[in-house]
């Protein structure tokens, strides 16, 4: 996830070696489509997560939403996922991650990604420019690649997937781009559950992207999360399964967007 940790060279991190991450999620009893919230990503919305590896608490992540601003002639939201490991922890690996999407306020796409990652004593910065009227994204050492129409980035995809039908015990494709090429995500949308955090209880929907060009969770297993059944769709609760442990990301303070 943003507090990243790689699997064991060839450990296994088969879904079949993973199910418990789902044990108790409530698959659809006929088939459901729960409709579009287009006004689901509000301004002002901020999440402050506790992260655990295992059962160590390792620190902490933020998904943060800015007020409407203006971006090449378009209203846009800035997305912004960050995480920090504690002071326990970054004594055993250190984290400070920043991840920035500029996304088109109207449209739903992305024009501008940028990140800086350091995870132990691995440090990147990337940034990706989405230029729609040439249909590519400029890196920042100048390589391009092509794009389809309104694309979403790594971060992005997320925040989008929260305003779309979603279909129990079905999918939602759309295209997104990350690691120099685009494809089409597959978002998996798994049943229903009641989940309590330190923030509250709530009634979810569960998905679960199929990541194969990187994503704003870096990992190597698997990525589920828990969304509001309901007009916000706010991600309450995140698990990632990997060959080495597991890694949660609980929902601990919300302020709603306007």
């Amino acid at each position: 996830m943003l507090l990243a940790v790689s699997p064991a060279p060839g450990a296994d991190s088969s879904n079949k070696s993973q199910d418990s991450i789902i044990a108790s999620v409530r698959p659809p009893s006929r088939p459901e489509t729960l409709p579009a919230v287009p006004a689901a990503v509000r301004p002002g919305e901020s999440l402050k997560f506790s992260v655990n590896y295992g059962f160590i608490n390792a620190g902490a992540a933020y998904l943060e939403v800015s007020d409407v601003k203006e971006f090449q002639g378009r209203p846009v939201l800035n997305l912004v996922a960050r995480a920090e490991s504690n002071r326990f922890f970054s004594g055993i690996y250190k984290v400070r991650n920043r991840i920035e999407s500029v996304w088109d306020s109207a449209g739903h796409y992305s024009l501008r990604y940028a990140e800086s990652r350091r995870e132990g004593k691995h440090r990147a910065q990337n940034e990706i420019v989405f230029d729609y009227a040439k249909q590519e994204a400029r890196y920042q050492d100048g390589a391009t690649f092509p794009i389809p129409p309104e694309v979403q980035d790594a971060l992005s995809s997320f925040y989008f997937a929260r305003t779309q039908a979603l279909p129990l015990g079905g999918s939602l494709y759309f295209d997104y781009h990350a690691s120099r090429r685009s494809v089409p995500l597959e978002v998996k949308v798994l049943g229903r559950e009641e989940v309590e955090t330190p923030a509250g209880k709530f009634h979810c929907v569960v998905i679960e992207p199929i990541l194969k060009a990187g994503g704003i969770f870096k990992n190597s297993g698997r990525l589920v999360i828990w969304l509001t059944d309901d007009n916000r769709r706010m991600p309450v609760l995140m698990k990632s399964k990997v060959a080495v442990g597991s890694i949660n990301a609980t929902l601990v303070q919300a302020k709603s967007g306007v």
